[in-house]
């Protein structure tokens, strides 16, 4: 993996759930780990799904991290965080001999 290309610094972040003082249970986020990320060029695209009766833009991007013990506990519940955006992760995928790992993600328009 050449390090120079890892010039993006990602926030992966898991679900917590908590009770507030109503009772009630509370999604947040909780930071997991952060990282050093390669923006992959040639999976970024832009496509449109259909929710309820509307059409969403949404954005689908790859991000390319060294694997590590933190790194290889992510999950597809997880999330990312950059740019100001938050990105679900869609899936996982692992290159090399546990080198680095690919985060499919996608953000979806408001």
């Amino acid at each position: 993996m050449r390090i120079g290309k890892s010039d993006r610094r990602i926030i992966v972040e898991r679900a917590t759930h908590t009770t507030n003082n109503y009772g009630e249970r509370v999604e947040s986020w909780a930071t997991l780990t952060t990282v050093w990320a390669e923006l992959m060029r040639n999976g970024i695209g832009m496509r449109e799904k259909i929710t309820g009766d509307q059409d969403m833009p949404s954005q689908q991007v790859r991000f390319k991290i060294r694997s590590s013990g933190v790194s290889r506990g992510i999950k597809a519940d997880d999330r990312v965080s950059y740019d100001s955006n938050y990105y679900n992760i869609q899936g996982i995928a692992e290159i090399g001999r546990r080198d680095q790992l690919v985060l499919l993600c996608l953000i979806t328009g408001t």
